[in-house]
């Protein structure tokens, strides 16, 4: 940031909120950016506002950005809108800024219905990867969800369902970046339309991947945001 100290990428993470899916990320970013992961309660039943609550007193006492991934969209936005000191930039992926499948909306007392076990996750963590599925993502992805009880994930898919942050997010001021995967199964390109239309000059980068983008290509993500650092950010 034309000679300043550099931004701490502080990373908001997917649903499982385990946060140990970022290790290649962070290695592609070192040494010049550190990314400070908030990890979620493992067994708490958290709603957004909640959550939001447990990430405020994390956040760095100097300059940085918000890397806000799929779940964590709405709490980037909705901790952007808020305008806290030191924040720099705030950057989306693989996200959404309201109920991303709405057309399931009414089904959401079902969720607590539908199956989670060791089989259930395997599968998951396949379909979400399509042709990008390795052995050791999978592994990684299966072990997060292993690690967060089934009820908390389960609030937190219906705290999805019912989310709506467009008009926090029409609201911003700060630099905006938007990594949109090619290949997301899950967040159909509409989500990250509907925030272009909102904010027209948030910057919007599709990169040819999968749902997990952070995690199946970690050197093309880390291009993109090391660029959006040097060149969209303003110096504190």
């Amino acid at each position: 940031m034309n000679g300043n100290t550099a931004p701490t990428i502080v990373v908001l993470p997917g649903l499982d909120g385990t946060g140990i899916l970022y290790q290649q990320l962070a290695q592609q970013l070192a040494p010049e950016y550190q990314l400070q992961v908030i990890a979620y309660p493992l067994d708490q039943l958290l709603d957004y506002s909640q959550l939001l609550d447990f990430i405020r007193p994390q956040l760095p006492g100097h300059p940085f950005m918000v890397l806000a991934e799929s779940f964590s969209g709405p709490l980037g936005i909705l901790l952007a809108a808020e305008q806290p000191q030191y924040l720099t930039g705030l950057v989306l992926c693989a996200t959404f800024g309201r109920n991303p499948l709405p057309a399931f909306k009414g089904f959401i007392h079902a969720v607590d219905k539908l199956p989670w076990n060791e089989l259930v996750h395997h599968w998951t963590a396949l379909w979400l990867q399509g042709r990008y599925a390795s052995a050791e993502l999978s592994a990684l992805l299966e072990k997060a969800l292993t690690m967060v009880s089934e009820p908390v994930i389960k609030h937190r898919a219906k705290q999805v369902l019912q989310v709506d942050v467009l008009k926090e997010f029409a609201t911003l001021t700060l630099p905006l970046l938007y990594l949109q995967a090619k290949q997301d199964r899950l967040i159909w390109a509409f989500n990250a339309k509907t925030l272009a239309q909102l904010q027209p000059d948030m910057q919007l980068v599709q990169l040819d991947a999968p749902h997990f983008l952070l995690q199946a290509v970690p050197a093309q993500a880390a291009a993109q945001l090391r660029h959006f650092i040097q060149h969209q950010l303003k110096p504190m």
